[in-house]
């Protein structure tokens, strides 16, 4: 609901189009791209006028090509303009994007546009449709309101470093629904990774000075999530730290959050399987799932598992287990344990919708 973004362009500009949509499509957002949808046989001139009549944002990438060639991408341009006359004043709707030097045309002149290669010029484009979209949203009642409808946020890392250093943080914005409180689910994710950039200013607070100086143009710290689940009654996801601080290697680790509603609290494994005791429960499912390779690297690390906190996700047919926040990043590929539901003995029926 309100994720579909068209995007005009001059067919010479297509390389960037496509860059575009795939950045968009990861975000969670449906973009339209002629190239990547319209199918062999379809009438093309329908197709596109439905796609653009139907979008909530139109991306116009505006280049000395598209601006100066008559034609089908000049007809987009009026259409859309013509379908922003139906949007109220402070609505974002055409978002114009400069590919070159090129002199925005007259008649989009009110848009204000970004050059694609401004820093952060894809990181504006998205919260510029995160902005609109939550307004849209805010307008709905929780029951209209659809499940998988969220947007995404960043946390500022607040680290005081002499330079800058590539930071990225992604993390889902729920909104209220029927289903789930969102506000409890936000908290606690939000809390998570608060507690993870502690940790990380706490470990920038011990390193020698010299070496930050000195190395931290190199620095980096890129956050991330996977949703695993998501229905009426549970949610599963992973958080991702992979970053490089200091210290002899780069690192990863993983933190996960597993939730059910009605009433909405944390799950914890014990709360999903059945087992008498942690350790042991984990050998079997090593010696029964896992591999020879992890079965030699993992069995070292199961007894560092925590009880309180043990890294999992689950979906409809798999339990995973993660290892990652024990395990040197070179093993991590090991580090991951897949058992299929049906092998287990569950507390609680994990495979309704």
């Amino acid at each position: 609901m309100f994720k579909q973004v068209f995007i005009s362009h001059a067919k010479e500009d297509y390389i960037v189009a496509e860059e575009l949509y795939d950045y968009l499509h990861q975000n969670n957002y449906s973009p339209w791209l002629d190239k990547k949808k319209i199918k062999v046989g379809e009438n093309w001139d329908f197709e596109i006028n439905n796609a653009l009549k139907n979008s909530t944002f139109v991306i116009l990438l505006l280049s000395s090509i598209s601006i100066n060639k008559r034609g089908y991408v000049q007809k987009e341009f009026n259409k859309a303009l013509r379908y922003a006359e139906e949007k109220l004043i402070d609505d974002i709707y055409i978002i114009p994007i400069l590919l070159d030097k090129c002199e925005v045309p007259e008649h989009l002149g009110k848009y204000q546009w970004i050059e694609i290669d401004e820093n952060n010029a894809i990181e504006e484009i998205l919260f510029s449709l995160n902005k609109q979209r939550e307004k849209y949203l805010s307008t709905l009642s929780k029951e209209e309101r659809d499940i998988n409808n969220y947007t995404t946020i960043s946390i500022e890392h607040g680290l005081k470093l002499p330079h800058e250093f590539d930071y990225t943080c992604e993390l889902p914005l729920f909104y209220e629904n029927k289903y789930f409180d969102a506000t409890f689910i936000n908290t606690f994710i939000q809390q998570k990774v608060l507690e993870k950039i502690s940790d990380i200013r706490s470990w920038m607070i011990e390193i020698d000075d010299e070496f930050v100086n000195e190395n931290c143009e190199n620095f980096y710290l890129n956050i991330w999530f996977n949703i695993d689940q998501l229905n009426e009654k549970f949610m599963s996801l992973s958080i991702i730290y992979d970053s490089y601080l200091g210290g002899a290697h780069p690192n990863t680790s993983i933190s996960t959050l597993n939730f059910t509603f009605s009433p909405n609290r944390i799950l914890q494994l014990d709360d999903l399987v059945q087992y008498n005791e942690l350790h042991e429960f984990i050998y079997e499912q090593l010696s029964i799932h896992g591999d020879e390779e992890q079965k030699d690297a993992l069995q070292d690390y199961i007894e560092d598992l925590m009880y309180d906190n043990i890294d999992f996700t689950f979906n409809n047919e798999i339990l995973e287990i993660y290892f990652t926040n024990y395990v040197p990043r070179v093993i991590m590929a090991l580090a991951t344990l897949e058992i299929p539901l049906k092998d287990l003995e569950l507390r609680m029926n994990l495979f309704n919708t």
